[in-house]
């Protein structure tokens, strides 16, 4: 849970109190008295600081994502004849997705075809003609041989069957470009039939019937549900508590009685910049069908040593611009205290550094306060704050009646 999320709603009361104490200001001031003395002394209610155990607050919150998932796209651009399959449903591998207009590529491919056929056509005229003149040259080597034909006429018949030999040569090289054409066009309109290359389920489909999508379009993602993860951010007064191995209970809120068990299988060795704690990958394998990925579930991990620290109600935290402030009380004088903060839950905070044990900590009244406020110490959060001051004048009030 981030901590400005957890103490935001507890530092809305500011607004609120300061609104109070101003009416309750206007008031006042109509009924001041010559023997008025200055501002009053804020009520507020303390509490002693105390060290607890700091794994105690480990219950922390994740996001479910899948081991395998698997992203889709097309090889080829094209506008979108058919998308066949829905977010949500279940495919096997080689199940078509969706399929792209083929109209070019197979005009395209008619065009190879006839080209194909036009060289092959050429081919058996020009082996004939080769072995003609093969036939020739041989017959005229023989005469030369036995002395009855001139040099001059057996070079002009090795020249002729040199020359159709290279045009049976070049036949053949034109029909295996023509082939190989033919073969890419092929490629490529079975290309714009998408399959899905594993089992799993259809979890985004981000392609519509008539739409026009590039190489770069992810068209569809399949994640395995039977094989999940769940990603959450640890704090640094917990990550040394954490190794690979260690078991935690995966619960949702809807279900918070049916815990998944999981292990911790990855660390990162570096904090994150924005959430200030270590992120740490949870593998379960989960037969429960209502965990899904994407989903957010609550974290506790399990058998972590007792790590003793500094534990505050966290309603004893104000955030301001600086950051998160406390307040101590010493002798009727409230004092501010900037201090950091570990894990934070529904109503505890760990103190790393600010606060030391014993302090007299307000847990009430607060968001009056500023360092070296008055303050008076009264017994119930009802007494304190903005309640106190208003409630004051009415029980001086009576108290002089009686």
């Amino acid at each position: 849970m981030l901590i400005s999320e957890t103490i935001k709603k507890h530092s809305k009361l500011l607004a609120i109190g300061l609104l109070i104490t101003s009416l309750a200001g206007c008031g006042t001031q109509t009924a001041a008295t010559p023997n008025s003395r200055g501002p009053q002394a804020i009520p507020v209610q303390t509490a002693p600081v105390q060290t607890g155990d700091l794994n105690s607050l480990n219950t922390l919150t994740g996001t479910v994502a899948s081991n395998l998932q698997t992203s889709i796209g097309s090889k080829l651009a094209g506008r979108v004849l058919t998308a066949n399959v829905n977010m949500g449903q279940d495919v096997h591998a080689g199940q078509v997705l969706a399929t792209l207009d083929p109209t070019d590529l197979q005009r395209q491919l008619s065009q190879n075809q006839a080209q194909l056929q036009v060289d092959q056509a050429q081919l058996p005229g020009d082996q004939a003609t080769y072995q003609q003149a093969q036939l020739d040259f041989q017959r005229y080597q023989t005469l030369f041989n036995n002395g009855a034909a001139a040099q001059a006429d057996l070079d002009q018949y090795r020249l002729k069957m040199t020359t159709a030999d290279a045009k049976v040569q070049a036949d053949e090289s034109v029909i295996n470009k023509d082939q190989a054409a033919l073969s890419v066009t092929q490629q490529q309109i079975d290309e714009l039939t998408i399959t899905s290359p594993v089992d799993g389920t259809v979890s985004t489909k981000n392609v519509e019937v008539g739409e026009q999508v590039s190489t770069s379009s992810n068209l569809f993602t399949i994640v395995q549900p039977s094989s999940l993860n769940v990603s959450v951010n640890v704090p640094e007064q917990m990550i040394g508590s954490i190794t690979q191995g260690t078991a935690a209970s995966i619960t949702l809120d809807s279900q918070s009685s049916n815990a998944i068990q999981g292990k911790v299988s990855k660390i990162s060795p570096a904090m994150d910049s924005v959430s200030r704690a270590y992120p740490v990958q949870i593998d379960i394998a989960s037969q429960n069908q209502s965990i899904k990925p994407g989903m957010t579930v609550t974290v506790q991990f399990n058998g972590l040593k007792s790590q003793p620290g500094i534990i505050i109600p966290v309603q004893a935290v104000v955030e301001t611009s600086q950051g998160s402030e406390v307040f101590t009380v010493d002798n009727g004088v409230a004092h501010m205290h900037l201090i950091q903060l570990g894990a934070v839950n529904s109503d505890k905070a760990v103190v790393t550094s600010g606060l030391n044990a014993g302090e007299n900590l307000v847990i009430a009244g607060q968001d009056l306060l500023s360092d070296g406020s008055k303050v008076r110490v009264v017994q119930s959060a009802d007494q304190a704050g903005e309640n106190g001051l208003i409630n004051q004048p009415k029980q001086s009030q009576q108290g002089a009646k009686k």
